[in-house]
C-alpha cells in the first residue's frame, strides 16, 4: 500500500498541541480493514518493530543517554496486543495520553522537548489510518535533536504505515 503525506485532520485532538513554530506532519494508508478498533491498530503499529527499528532505537538512547533525556530503557514498556488500552497506560514505550472512539494520542515530555502522535481513523468504517507526529521543542537541544532524528522518523512512520496493511490481513 501506499503511504502518502497529507494533512492533520481536522477534527483531531492532536490540534488543541500545535503552536506557531511546532514541528507537525501526517502520513496516511489505506488499509482495507475496518473491523479492528483503533487500540488494536494503534498497538500493531508500535509494537513488533523490525528489528533495524529497534537497533535505531538502541542507538538514540546510546547517544542522549549523556546528555540526561529519557531513554526507551527508563519508560515503561508494554509490548502486549490488547483489546483495549486507557490513559496512562503504556504501548510498546509510549504512554497513552487521550482516547476516543477514532483516535489515540501517545506520546512523552522532556526537558528538550515534548511529543504527541496521533494514530486517527475518521470513522469505524474508514480504511484510512493517519500517523501524525507533533514536537514542541523546549530549547537549543531540542531544537538540534529533532533536526538529527528526523530523516530517521520519516523513515520509520513510513516503514511503519506501509507494513500495516499487511499486519492487520
Amino acid at each position: 500500500m501506499t503511504v502518502r503525506k497529507t494533512k492533520l485532520p481536522d477534527d483531531s485532538g492532536l490540534r488543541r498541541f500545535v503552536e506557531a513554530g511546532d514541528f507537525l506532519d501526517c502520513y496516511t494508508v489505506d488499509t482495507k480493514q475496518t473491523e479492528l478498533s483503533i487500540a488494536e491498530i494503534t498497538q500493531r503499529i508500535f509494537i513488533g518493530a523490525p528489528r533495524w527499528v529497534e537497533l535505531l532505537l538502541a542507538l538514540r538512547d546510546l547517544g542522549v543517554r549523556p546528555f540526561g533525556l529519557k531513554t526507551t530503557a527508563r519508560l515503561p514498556t508494554d509490548n502486549s496486543i490488547r483489546k483495549s488500552v486507557q490513559p496512562g497506560e503504556a504501548v510498546s514505550f509510549f504512554c497513552v495520553h487521550s482516547i476516543s472512539d477514532n483516535e489515540i494520542i501517545v506520546g512523552e515530555d522532556d526537558k528538550h522537548l515534548d511529543f504527541r502522535i496521533s494514530v486517527f481513523r475518521a470513522s469505524r468504517n474508514s480504511s484510512k489510518i493517519s500517523l501524525a507526529t507533533w514536537v514542541h521543542t523546549h530549547n537549543r537541544l531540542g531544537r538540534i535533536y529533532l533536526r538529527m532524528i528526523l530523516r530517521f522518523h520519516v523513515l520509520i512512520v513510513n516503514a511503519r504505515l506501509a507494513a500495516l496493511p499487511r499486519e492487520l490481513a
